[in-house]
């Protein structure tokens, strides 16, 4: 538990951990949550339950969230199958193939058959799902996407030049997420 135990409380500040003082973040369980996506390109997407770890500060009560950086606040899709879905949409692929890529949802209304706004959605919300992004002035949804999969590859710590793969190295870093 205290390898994942955040630092410090995001709210106030409060160290987590101060040698001969009593913690400041303790264990508060865990949070059941289902993520959905292939865990690498060219794998099926599907569905799994993680847990993720709870955190209570002593200090202010904010309760801190922490799991992997496939888990992507606010979204029920693993980090790879945006920055896929991402990749596949600033090559200009179709919403209807990239679901088919990511999606481990099989069961589609009509207008779901026809298109799927996800993509889209994610490339304007990039600079907020990792924040070194810089998005820039409003743009089409596939212009975004490119600027948020260059940004994730170049931060490949071992680039190989194929972007999707540096991009997907990119999005791992920096251990757990708060």
């Amino acid at each position: 538990m205290g390898a994942v135990r955040p630092p410090r409380c995001l709210e106030c500040g409060c160290e987590a951990v101060v040698p001969g003082r009593p913690l400041g973040l303790h264990g508060h369980g865990t949070r059941a949550r289902s993520l959905l996506g292939p865990e690498s390109p060219g794998l099926r997407p599907r569905e799994e339950e993680i847990l993720l770890r709870r955190y209570l500060c002593q200090r202010c009560g904010a309760v801190l969230v922490v799991g992997p950086h496939e888990v992507l606040p606010g979204l029920r899709y693993r980090a790879t199958a945006v920055v896929i879905a991402l990749a596949q949409l600033a090559e200009g692929w179709s919403s209807v193939v990239i679901r088919q890529q990511v999606s481990s949802q099989k069961i589609l209304g009509h207008e779901g058959r026809r298109s799927w706004r996800a993509p889209a959605r994610w490339a304007r919300r990039a600079q907020h799902l990792w924040p070194w992004i810089r998005a820039g002035p409003e743009a089409p949804a596939e212009t975004l996407a490119l600027r948020a999969v260059r940004a994730l590859a170049s931060r490949a710590p071992a680039p190989t030049g194929r972007l999707l793969e540096d991009a997907l190295s990119g999005a791992q870093l920096g251990g757990p997420r708060v």
